[in-house]
């Protein structure tokens, strides 16, 4: 399975806003990994950076902010900075599973299903007369009677 282009796009991204760090900070990022990013770039997209825009403010793909934060988490961060940086990441994951917990509880998930079909099946056909109607007015209409429903 190939590299998708959004990744392609990405990596030319991310490729030319490696090429702005100094010498220093570029040398830490291994040759293997800036052999991967010029690799599976895309040579005919064109990314160019506005200098006079922060980094955080450059349009790019959420796949180059990916990369670019698991380079500079793996590479270019101090060791209090990663370590700050997993522990959110940590964090960020015990809520993701906790809600996946709470939202996908085998005991809870046919719970409401059953009160949800009894209301499906009772609803007033007053009311069903009424959606119909609506559906009928104009967008002017109804904006009308919503304008005079507030003024009243």
């Amino acid at each position: 399975m190939g590299i998708t282009s959004n990744y392609k796009n990405a990596f030319a991204e991310v490729y030319e806003i490696l090429n702005l760090l100094d010498k220093e900070e570029y040398k830490k990022i291994p040759q293997n990994v800036i052999n991967v990013i010029e690799t599976n770039r895309n040579g005919e997209y064109n990314y160019h950076i506005n200098n006079e825009i922060e980094l955080c403010k450059q349009p790019m793909l959420p796949e180059t902010k990916a990369i670019l934060y698991n380079i500079f988490r793996d590479y270019l961060s101090t060791q209090n900075q990663r370590q700050k940086i997993i522990e959110m990441q940590n964090i960020e994951r015990e809520k993701l599973e906790e809600t996946k917990r709470t939202r996908y509880n085998s005991k809870d998930i046919f719970k409401g299903r059953e009160e949800n079909t009894n209301k499906m099946y009772n609803i007033d056909t007053k009311i069903c007369n009424q959606i119909i109607i609506e559906k009928k007015e104009s967008f002017i209409k109804q904006l009308i009677r919503k304008l005079k429903n507030i003024f009243k």
